[in-house]
């Protein structure tokens, strides 16, 4: 039998969810590091041979000479790294080689049956090719093309990991915090899919943080539309849930106890957070979380006017500054412009010089009425779409029914999404189309905390409501139309 086309094994790739999770795990309970992490770039290759372009957090590190690397993808599949419901795959996920001859590699693999499924080339020039076999599902493999700047990159990564295996202290046992006195607290939970109904207000044990988690106590907890639909079950087959389950991903609050590993936060310190809004989340007196996962609140805020920015303000600002990144001069609409999405999304366009006009449902206009944008337009009226447009770019936040908005953007305009589900871009549409799912940034949102205390704009508070009314909270949310958010009070 000829030498296999597959040299040693140089990469081992992992997909998650969340790289700086990940990457804190091989820190700190494996002792593989230190992570060079590159944020917010895009993947662009042939996949069942068709073009796709995947906006990506990369982590890379070296191993006993093997590079580990860690792929979080942050766009909607079909791409390597979705199952075939586009869902993020999580877990190892490759094993890849270096080739000096990288096409006559690729000819001998396919010549053994290998299937190629995928290849490309990075911003360094580099090539690479996926392949995979129906004798061994699941089962990928990567050829990766030897050239010099990868090399020295790899070179620079093993300097960096002896540098910080000198620096590590022999590694202790991560254990909970210990200087946490036991209690319990209430906690709003569902014990089964339905309505707002199905919500009880339950005594809990307190949570404890753990390795790197600040525990916080709740002054606020911010209700999303994830929440009503989470509730519904309509999510559970991307994010199942255990009942029963505390929904919230929203919160701001005081810290009063922190877990092993963590800096930068201490007892007493005033945060706002996103967190996993289906486990364990904010509808409570207190949470425990990843300290990575919070901010600091500036001085001059109220605790209830934090708790209603995380989510909604950082997936506005993400939707314009990285998926739509409009110039100053350009025209553009952004759907759903009265919801804390939408409106985080033309704060941030506005900032740019683009021209925004405000899309809402016609009973919703009130919401938008102190946004300084060109116009308001009934998103219901086709009209009033044409006279304004086209337009440069369309800033989504309300799903599916955005499809037909379309033909109101300029041909190569773009079109971008932060819905799940997302519109269908039309067969005959030319437009650039971009799905976008929400990461944490603590800078941004912080900064975007100072400018509200600085009163260079506001995140209007609807309703502030007990906890005990989060029956209430939900059919308000469901009814739609609330003018600002609904935050809960414990």
């Amino acid at each position: 039998m000829t030498a296999s086309w597959l040299g040693p094994v140089k990469q081992i790739s992992y997909t998650t969810d969340n790289v700086d999770q990940l990457a804190e795990f091989w820190e700190k309970q494996v002792g593989i590091g230190p992570w060079n992490i590159f944020r917010g770039l895009t993947l662009t290759m042939e996949y069942e041979g068709q073009p796709i372009a995947l906006p990506v957090n990369v982590a890379l590190t070296v191993h006993g000479g093997v590079l580990f690397e860690l792929m979080q993808p942050l766009g909607d599949g079909p791409s390597p790294f979705h199952d075939g419901l586009g869902r993020p795959i999580i877990g190892l996920q490759r094993l890849a080689s270096t080739s000096d001859h990288i096409e006559a590699d690729i000819k001998s693999a396919l010549d053994r049956g290998m299937e190629q499924f995928a290849r490309g080339k990075d911003a360094t020039g580099q090539r690479y090719a996926y392949f995979r076999s129906p004798a061994a599902p699941g089962v990928i493999l990567e050829l990766l093309e030897n050239i010099p700047s990868f090399g020295t990159f790899v070179d620079g990564l093993e300097a960096r990991v002896r540098a910080f295996q000198k620096a590590a202290a022999p590694a202790a046992p991560i254990a909970a915090a210990t200087n946490v006195a036991p209690g319990t607290m209430k906690a709003a939970e569902i014990h089964a899919f339905g309505g707002p109904e199905e919500f009880r207000i339950d005594t809990v044990p307190e949570p404890v943080p753990g390795p790197c988690e600040i525990r916080v106590r709740v002054a606020g907890a911010g209700v999303n539309p994830v929440d009503v639909k989470a509730r519904r079950g309509y999510l559970n087959e991307w994010m199942p849930m255990t009942f029963p389950a505390r929904l919230g991903g929203d919160v701001a609050g005081i810290v009063d106890a922190v877990g092993p590993g963590v800096t930068g936060f201490a007892v007493g310190d005033r945060v706002m957070g996103m967190v996993n809004p289906m486990a364990n989340g904010a509808y409570a007196e207190k949470l425990a979380f990843y300290a990575s996962s919070f901010a600091k609140v500036p001085e001059g805020m109220d605790l209830v006017d934090a708790a209603a920015l995380p989510t909604g303000v950082l997936t506005g600002l993400q939707l314009i500054e990285k998926a739509v990144v409009p110039r100053a001069g350009q025209k553009g609409l952004v759907t759903g412009a009265g919801g804390s999405t939408g409106r985080a999304a033309v704060l941030a366009a506005l900032e740019v010089g683009a021209i925004v006009y405000a899309g809402v449902r016609g009973s919703n206009r009130d919401a938008v009425a102190d946004l300084p944008v060109a116009g308001v337009i009934d998103l219901a009226d086709e009209a009033a779409l044409k006279a304004a447009g086209p337009f440069d770019f369309i800033a989504d936040t309300i799903g599916p029914e955005a499809g037909k908005l379309f033909a109101h953007v300029v041909p190569y305009g773009t079109v971008a999404t932060i819905a799940v589900p997302g519109p269908t871009p039309p067969a005959d549409s030319t437009q650039r189309f971009s799905s976008l799912i929400v990461i944490f940034d603590r800078e941004r949102l912080e900064r975007f905390a100072r400018d509200q205390v600085a009163g260079r704009h506001r995140m209007p508070v609807a309703h502030r409501l007990p906890l005990s009314k989060v029956t209430v909270a939900h059919g308000l949310m469901e009814q739609g139309g609330v003018g600002g958010k609904i935050v809960l009070i414990p």
